[in-house]
C-alpha cells in the first residue's frame, strides 16, 4: 500500500511539472542561441566592468544610479572569461526565474489554462525578449517582482511568518537589482491589506516586518556610500520628476508616448494585443484576479507619473505582472463559453498565432539583429548610435588583422565607458588605451615617446578626436560603418599617426 501510495504520489509530481519544465525550457531555447549577436550596450559594458570589480572586491562601485546588485549575478559567471555570454545568460537565468512564479501564480490561485497562456504571452512577447537577452538589470528587477507576488500571494492565503520574511527579502532584492521595482511595494501592499484574510492589526504587522528587512537589505549600501562620503543614488533619484515641476505634464505624456510604442512598434504587437484583451476581459469578468489590477496600475502609474524620464527599458519591470494578469482574464473569458472543446480550440488559436508572429522576429534576433523591428528610440539606442556597439565591437575584432606594427598603443578616442566595453571584445596584446576623452593630450604624449601611434576614434557629438588636425602624418586605416552608415561617412575609424619630421 506504501508503494502504491508513494507511486501515484509520483505521477501525480510529474504530471503537474512536466508543463512549467517545458515551459522553461522553451524559454531558455528562445532566449540562449545567439546571444552575443547584438553588440554590447554600454550599459551593459558597465555592468561588465563593475562584475569584475566584484572579483577585485569593491562589491558596490558607482552603485548611484540605483543598480546595486545586478552585477553581482554576472560576477558569479565569471565574466572575464567569455563577458558578452557570462553578462547575459545571467538575465536568460533569472528570467526563467520569474516566468516559474508567473506560473505559479496564475496556475495556482486560478487555473491551468491561465498558467499556460501567461506563459505563452511572457514568451512571445517581442519586447521581453529583446531585453531578456541583454545584461541589463530592468528584465531582472521584473523577474524578482514576479517572484514578490508570488511571496506575497503565499503570505496573504497562509499568514505565515516565514512568507513575510520571504516577501521582505524577494522585494529588497528587486529594488537593489535596480529601483524602479520600488514602487511595486504598493503591489505588495494592495495584496497583503486588500486580499489577505486575517485582521488588520496582523496585516498591518506583516507590511511593517516587509518594510524592516528591505530596509534592511538596503542598509548595507547605504552605508557604503555614507562612509565613501558620496550621495545617496543621486543618477537614480534624479530620475524622479519633483512635485510641481513645470515640465510634470510634458514628461508624463512623453512617458505614455513611450509606453505604447513599446507596446506597439516593438516587433509584432499582436502579444501585446492579445494582453489588453487578457486585461480587460479580467476587469468584465470579475474574478478575483480583479484586485491585483490594482496591484500592478499603481506602481505602473508611479513610475509613468514620477519618472522624470521613463526610458523604454523601465516597462520591462512591470510587463510580466501585466502578462500574469491577462493569462488569468483570457481563461476567465474562455469559461464563459460552454463547451470544453471549443475552449480548447480557443486556446490553441490564440498559442499558434503568438508563435507564428514571434519566430520570424526571433529569427532575425538571431541572424541580423540590426534589421529588428524596434520603436524609433530603442533602434537609436540598440542599433545606430554610439552606445549600441554597432562598428565599435567590429573594429576591435579587426585589430589583429590591420595592426601590423607590434607593441604600438592603441588609444580608444572615445567615452570611457566605450573604450571599456570595446575591450570586452579586445584579444590580448591589442587592448586599447582608455583615457579621457577625446584623449588628445595622451595621444601628443605618445607620439612624443613613440613617434608612432594608432587610434581607433568613435565621432560621437563633442566626443573623438580630429585626428588630421595633429601635427602628424595621419592615414587612415580602416572604417568601420555603423548600420545606415557607408565607408565614407563611417563614425568609428582607425587611424595610424606618425611624429611629423
Amino acid at each position: 500500500m506504501g508503494a502504491g501510495f508513494f507511486s501515484s504520489s509520483m505521477r501525480k509530481i510529474n504530471h503537474h511539472l512536466l508543463l512549467p519544465t517545458l515551459l522553461l525550457l522553451i524559454f531558455w531555447g528562445s532566449r540562449l542561441p545567439a546571444l552575443d549577436a547584438l553588440p554590447l550596450h554600454n550599459d551593459e559594458g558597465l555592468h561588465l566592468f563593475r562584475a569584475i570589480q566584484v572579483w577585485d572586491l569593491h562589491p558596490f562601485w558607482q552603485i548611484d544610479d540605483g543598480k546595486i546588485i545586478n552585477h553581482w549575478l554576472i560576477a558569479f559567471f565569471m565574466p572575464q572569461n567569455a563577458p558578452v555570454f557570462s553578462g547575459r545568460i545571467a538575465t536568460i537565468f533569472t528570467g526563467m526565474l520569474g516566468l516559474a512564479a508567473s506560473y505559479a501564480i496564475a496556475q495556482r490561485d486560478f487555473d491551468l489554462r491561465a498558467a499556460l497562456l501567461a506563459s505563452g504571452l511572457w514568451l512571445t512577447s517581442p519586447y521581453l525578449f529583446f531585453y531578456e537577452r541583454l545584461a541589463l538589470s530592468d528584465a531582472q528587477a521584473g523577474a524578482w517582482v514576479m517572484v514578490t507576488i508570488w511571496a506575497a500571494l503565499r503570505l496573504a492565503r497562509h499568514n505565515r511568518t516565514r512568507d513575510a520574511m520571504l516577501t521582505g527579502v524577494v522585494l529588497g532584492l528587486a529594488a537593489l537589482f535596480k529601483l524602479t521595482a520600488a514602487p511595486f511595494i504598493l503591489s505588495v501592499a494592495v495584496i497583503i491589506l486588500l486580499i489577505g484574510n486575517t485582521d488588520l492589526r496582523q496585516r498591518l504587522t506583516d507590511m511593517l516586518a516587509i518594510g524592516a528587512i528591505v530596509m534592511l537589505l538596503f542598509s548595507i549600501p547605504v552605508a557604503y556610500l555614507a562612509l565613501r562620503g558620496t550621495g545617496l543614488f543621486d543618477i537614480a533619484l534624479a530620475w524622479i520628476n519633483p512635485s510641481g515641476s513645470s515640465s510634470e505634464s510634458l514628461a508624463l505624456t512623453a512617458n505614455l508616448e513611450r509606453m505604447a510604442a513599446q507596446l506597439f512598434d516593438f516587433g509584432n504587437p499582436l502579444p501585446h494585443i492579445i494582453m489588453l484583451t487578457g486585461l480587460a476581459l479580467l476587469i468584465i469578468t470579475g474574478r478575483n484576479g480583479r484586485m491585483l489590477l490594482l496591484a500592478v496600475a499603481l506602481p505602473v502609474l508611479a513610475i509613468v507619473t514620477l519618472g522624470s524620464e521613463v526610458m523604454p527599458r523601465h516597462y520591462v519591470v512591470a510587463l510580466p505582472f501585466m502578462f500574469t494578469l491577462a493569462g488569468v482574464g483570457l481563461s476567465a473569458g474562455m469559461q464563459k463559453i460552454n463547451a470544453s472543446r471549443w475552449q480548447a480550440i480557443i486556446t490553441g488559436i490564440i498559442l499558434f498565432a503568438l508563435v507564428s508572429v514571434f519566430v520570424p522576429f526571433m529569427r532575425t534576433a538571431f541572424q541580423q539583429p540590426a534589421n529588428l523591428k524596434l520603436p524609433l528610440l530603442v533602434r537609436q539606442q540598440y542599433v545606430t548610435e554610439h552606445s549600441a556597439g554597432f562598428g565599435l565591437r567590429e573594429a576591435v575584432a579587426a585589430l589583429p588583422q590591420v595592426v601590423t606594427l607590434p607593441d604600438t598603443p592603441i588609444i580608444g578616442s572615445m567615452t570611457r565607458d566605450s573604450c571599456r566595453r570595446a575591450n570586452f571584445y579586445a584579444e590580448t596584446g591589442l587592448v586599447l588605451q582608455c583615457v579621457n576623452a577625446p584623449g588628445s593630450d595622451e595621444i601628443m604624449r605618445q607620439l612624443e615617446d613613440n613617434g608612432v601611434v594608432y587610434v581607433l576614434v568613435e565621432e560621437t557629438p563633442g566626443i573623438g578626436a580630429d585626428v588630421t588636425t595633429f601635427n602628424a602624418r595621419a592615414l587612415r586605416i580602416a572604417a568601420y560603418p555603423r548600420p545606415g552608415e557607408t565607408i565614407d561617412s563611417a563614425s568609428v575609424t582607425l587611424w595610424l599617426l606618425e611624429k611629423a619630421p
